[in-house]
């Protein structure tokens, strides 16, 4: 049974390392999330500003509204991709420590 723990910590360390690297781009995900907000807020204003006058109809000014949240989604759903990214990474370290 020591042998099989073994070979799996030795399989599983270049794995763990890989994921290290992954749960990096935190940095670049907060960076890219400032810049997706900027465009999200810029969507959303031109769609309510345009609606309001008069340039667009109400059914496009809602689907500007929509791609806007869609790009604002963008880094969120990065973020709580690097969350199970992180979860991962500790359980697999907990397994090579004991």
């Amino acid at each position: 049974m020591r042998i099989v723990r073994f070979l799996l910590k030795i399989i599983i360390f270049p794995v763990m390392l890989i994921v290290t690297v992954i749960q990096w781009l935190v940095f670049i995900i907060g960076f890219s999330s400032i810049v997706f907000n900027i465009l999200a807020g810029l969507f959303f204003f031109v769609a309510i500003l345009s609606y309001l006058m008069g340039q667009s109809a109400g059914a496009e000014a809602v689907k500007m509204i929509l791609v806007g949240f869609g790009i604002f989604m963008v880094p969120i759903i990065g973020e709580w991709f690097i969350g199970i990214i992180a979860t991962l990474n500790m359980e697999m370290r907990t397994f090579i420590r004991f």
